[in-house]
């Protein structure tokens, strides 16, 4: 709950309002409220109009509002008690864990504050700002999250660089266990990870929210023949605090690693990218016995286009080139910008050849011809009209695991190719054998 107003004189001649019907405020709460606080006349209506009625008749200094999940127009009716309260008294809504989210909107529309049922006495007291007539016991509110649950939160944040939904089933598991609920589910940017039951009917919720955004939820389901205390929201509420700033540190992991990956000019996978998708791909070819092609190849004469027509040209064929490239190649391939005008291509296949006893490096050549036959339609604004079809390219093919075996032995075998087509006139394809 929010920080509360300072307390009130009881002395002072007071007058409470209890709006809602009685399935949402206990008339056993109001008449502990009467019992508490003898001096102050407490009046009740029994719908929000009556309570708007009520207070243009005769003004009150408290106004308590049950949220009633059902109502169509909650935040216009919040609105209306404000306005015809006034800005001096004060307004709080109560509603039970299952309608929390909807309260915290609903409070922006003129609410001081909310609570969720059941409450203590002293929460109650707080948060209307008074001190009773007569003491009364506090009934202390559920702990907080345990060292032992916080350690082992900890441990969950070994998934953060690489395996983001592990964290997220990680988590949720922990805070079902913690809460003693039968699931629990946590809502992030589309991802969905859930442990126990599912959670259909959420009675429980928490915003995971960083700075002035809202990344998801955190919600469990009912917990059959024990109710959820403050104690456990409170519980939930540190969680989603916690999972909020855990993501907000997996997100900019993720960011920051992109742009290490990234060619900036070209949006293409830069020479560390390429090298750590080869290996990896390399490593699974190994494991399941399947070949991989790696295309090597620079742009012929590009320092002339750079001379003739500027850098910012030259950069505007950069991306052209990548762009063709991603068109033409399957979902799987690797296109990276390897620097300057070198590009390497990664042609694989995981499900193996297509067809029974095809060579793998004519997949290889037929993206190629696909790619030559859309560079020479290709209009490039900033060379001219002119210049359209003028681009022109050469490279090398080399194979594992007959070339080589290593993501270096690979693209160093495809630049000697390279070098040989250049050498036989430019404007190729080289296979390396044919570089021998």
């Amino acid at each position: 709950m929010t920080a509360t107003l300072p307390y009130l004189d009881p002395a002072e001649p007071q007058r409470l309002l209890v709006v809602g019907p009685s399935r949402r405020v206990d008339p056993a709460w109001v008449d502990r409220l009467r019992d508490r606080w003898s001096e102050i006349s407490i009046t009740r209506a029994d719908s929000y109009l009556g309570g708007i009625a009520e207070l243009c008749v005769r003004p009150a200094d408290t106004v308590v509002v049950g949220v009633d999940p059902a109502h169509g127009r909650l935040r216009d009716a919040v609105a209306g008690l404000r306005e015809a309260a006034g800005s001096s008294a004060r307004l709080v809504l109560c509603c039970t864990p299952d309608a929390e989210p909807l309260a915290r909107r609903a409070a922006e529309s003129g609410a001081d504050d909310y609570a969720l049922w059941p409450a203590t006495d002293a929460e109650i007291d707080a948060l209307l700002g008074r001190k009773p007539t007569l003491p009364s016991p506090t009934i202390p509110a559920e702990p907080s999250a345990s060292m032992a649950e916080l350690a082992e939160f900890a441990a969950v944040l070994s998934a953060i660089p690489d395996r983001p939904m592990a964290l997220l089933e990680r988590a949720a598991s922990l805070v079902r266990k913690a809460l003693d609920a039968p699931g629990a589910m946590i809502v992030v940017e589309g991802a969905v990870a859930t442990n126990g039951e599912p959670v259909t009917r959420p009675v429980l919720t928490a915003p995971l929210s960083g700075e002035n955004t809202v990344r998801g939820q955190l919600a469990i389901n009912e917990r059959p023949g024990k109710p959820y205390t403050l104690g456990d929201a409170q519980k939930l509420n540190q969680y989603a605090q916690l999972l909020a700033g855990v993501l907000a540190t997996a997100s900019a992991q993720r960011h920051w690693r992109r742009l290490a990956l990234t060619d900036e000019c070209s949006g293409l996978p830069n020479r560390r990218g390429l090298h750590e998708r080869l290996d990896a791909i390399l490593a699974r070819a190994s494991a399941e016995r399947f070949p991989v092609t790696v295309l090597f190849f620079d742009l012929d004469d590009f320092k002339t286009y750079n001379d003739r027509f500027g850098h910012a040209a030259g950069d505007d064929i950069i991306r052209v080139i990548g762009e063709l490239f991603r068109r033409n190649c399957r979902e799987q391939d690797v296109i990276a910008r390897y620097g300057g005008d070198e590009f390497a291509v990664v042609f694989w296949d995981p499900e193996g050849p297509r067809a029974p006893g095809s060579r793998h490096p004519e997949c290889a050549l037929t993206v190629l011809e696909r790619f030559k036959a859309a560079l020479r339609g290709q209009s490039i604004p900033s060379l001219g009209a002119a210049a359209q079809g003028t681009v022109t390219i050469s490279g090398g093919l080399a194979t594992y695991p007959w070339d080589a075996t290593t993501a270096q032995g690979l693209i160093q075998r495809a630049d000697e190719a390279l070098l040989t087509a250049k050498r036989a006139g430019k404007n190729r394809i080289v296979l390396i054998g044919d570089a021998e």
